[in-house]
């Protein structure tokens, strides 16, 4: 009851709180996300709508606080000081919840959920996002360098430091929090948008540390179910080898001296897009299928209008084959719309085309 009436007690301001795409609206919400994608900063904004003693604020990621005596007292507490609100971050679903008007929870893992609450997902930024963030500069070209270099995670867009790999390293070591868990994720940010097999890589591992088929399977679901990571399959080939993305484009730079820019292109744009909830497959020779849309987007970097053409031309019976009545191809130069063959393609660099979105 002392560690409940010492946090009733406490103030929270969110003074360097900016905007996010995503609002609370629902009394009842579950908060998904992975780690440092802002959701703290996104409740304490939240709680600063509501008088001071209306609201009971609890992170069970604080090691002050001891989950089990918090569960056994929570119920008598809200009751006694008429909390209207009650948040738990970092909550483990092992207890009920008790009666209170409006509840708000945090979890990392997306596979947590409770009868009757809303969900939301709020992952690190997009590209829009991390123009709100900078309010130094304009020009939108020099914009998106900088989030080529920084990556989406808030806190390494705010920093002002400038060794952006070192505090990503830093900052997925506490993510991670375990050795094994950490060399897996890695490996697997090396081969960023690249085909791959859970069997390539236990191969790889095995070579310098101990590790079970069982072990990495088991922690790579859990990367998943984190949303640290993200495996993209097949269109209609669920049993075929599946392109792994990272949750930030930038991690891989971070991770190794090998540089792939056209894969962290490509990283760039799936996040884009699964951040708009876009259900994402791919095929042969197209980077994103969603069939939802009936939509085909390719990513081709630098290429000239011609070269983006016949590459097009190239793919006509796999567009046919997979009904696709619209193209849009993403690049880091080339602007233009126009049909071929049937199609509605556009071509559009990547900062107007995710702000289009």
């Amino acid at each position: 009851m002392q560690t409940l009436q010492a946090l009733y007690e406490t103030s929270y301001k969110n003074s360097l709180f900016l905007d996010r795409k995503i609002t609370i609206t629902h009394k009842k919400t579950i908060l998904y996300g992975p780690r440092k994608s802002g959701k703290s900063h996104l409740i304490i904004d939240h709680i600063s709508h509501y008088e001071k003693g209306s609201y009971l604020y609890i992170d069970f990621s604080d090691d002050r606080i001891e989950p089990h005596l918090v569960a056994e007292n929570l119920p008598i507490f809200v009751q006694k000081n008429r909390i209207k609100l009650l948040v738990i971050e970092h909550f483990d679903f092992s207890f009920d919840l008790p009666k209170v008007d409006e509840i708000l929870l945090t979890t990392n893992f997306s596979s947590k959920t409770l009868h009757g609450y809303d969900t939301l997902t709020l992952y690190p930024l997009d590209f829009e996002e991390f123009i709100s963030f900078d309010k130094k500069h304009s020009n939108i070209e020099h914009l998106f360098n900088l989030f080529t270099n920084h990556g989406t995670f808030p806190q390494i867009v705010q920093s002002v430091e400038l060794d952006y790999q070192r505090q990503m390293q830093t900052m997925l070591h506490l993510i991670l929090n375990e050795t094994t868990t950490f060399l897996i994720y890695k490996r697997l940010c090396e081969l960023q948008s690249t085909k791959i097999s859970l069997f390539q890589i236990y191969n790889h591992l095995k070579g310098f540390t101990k590790i079970s088929k069982d072990k990495l399977y088991a922690i790579t679901a859990d990367l998943i179910d984190q949303k640290l990571l993200f495996f993209v399959e097949k269109y209609n080939q669920p049993t075929s080898a599946k392109k792994v993305y990272p949750i930030d484009f930038a991690l891989k730079d971070a991770l190794t001296f090998k540089k792939d820019f056209l894969k962290r292109f490509e990283n760039m744009v799936f996040l884009e897009l699964i951040k708009r909830g876009k259900t994402v497959y791919y095929e042969e020779g197209i980077d994103f299928y969603i069939p939802d849309e009936s939509l085909a987007v390719l990513c081709v970097g630098f290429a000239t209008t011609e070269a983006i053409e016949m590459k097009l031309q190239k793919l006509l019976p796999t567009f046919w084959a997979l009904h696709v009545k619209r193209i849009e191809v993403v690049t880091l130069s080339s602007e233009s719309a126009k049909d071929i063959e049937g199609f509605s393609f556009s071509i559009a660099p990547f900062w107007e085309w995710s702000l289009q979105l």
